[in-house]
């Protein structure tokens, strides 16, 4: 088989080492993100939140489990080392990257938009408890920079995957073909068909017919 230079990224990291990391990374970072916004979901009876906020969480939660999906599925591709696989995980994190995008920006505008006072009414809900009351007060300053952080990092390792595996794909596309080219060329030839030339009738002994 041809050598086929490797692509790089960072100027001297494989992109196979990068596509991944990446994917593992999104695996892991969307798994324990949406595992946060989910349990967060599950505790809103004890600490409630406004319809906009709630709207914003369930949105949040959804995507980093849609990101974890997708992270898996590039995870399998890149170790089985197939094209197909890597082209339909870079795809899918496209799509991802451009969905995110637009419900993630919806989601920090009704998370800001929303009267922090009313929220703060909402989790504490007539309680006394200074602890309740101080929780909500850090809850909501956390889930503010949880939500903003967590969109963000998420758009630059999207975006900066999706140029990794568009370069992962070229070299594997660059791999096949010079497997092709490289395997050698077998050309089948028949035999004559007449066989041997001195079995023929007045050839026995090497001596041409008059």
């Amino acid at each position: 088989m041809a050598y086929v230079r490797s692509h790089k990224f960072c100027c001297c990291l494989p992109v196979r080492f990068g596509v991944f990391v990446m994917s593992l990374a999104a695996l892991l970072f969307g798994g324990i993100v949406a595992v946060a916004g989910w349990i967060q979901v599950k505790n809103l009876p004890e600490h409630p939140l406004s319809d906009e906020n709630k709207k914003a969480l369930y949105i949040y939660s959804v995507m980093f489990s849609i990101l974890a999906l997708v992270g898996g599925f590039g995870f399998i591709g890149v170790l089985s080392k197939q094209r197909g696989l890597v082209s339909s995980f870079g795809s899918m994190l496209a799509i991802h990257l451009g969905f995110s995008i637009g419900t993630g920006i919806f989601a920090i505008y009704t998370l800001f938009k929303t009267n922090s006072d009313e929220a703060l009414a909402n989790c504490i809900n007539g309680s006394d408890d200074q602890t309740v009351i101080d929780s909500c007060h850090d809850g909501l300053k956390i889930l503010k920079i949880v939500v903003v952080a967590g969109f963000a990092t998420a758009w630059l390792i999207e975006l900066w995957g999706c140029l990794i595996v568009s370069s992962y794909v070229a070299q594997l596309k660059e791999e096949e073909m010079a497997s092709i080219t490289s395997a050698p060329m077998v050309h089948y030839v028949p035999p004559p068909a007449n066989g041997y030339a001195f079995t023929q009738p007045g050839q026995a002994m090497g001596v041409q017919a008059a």
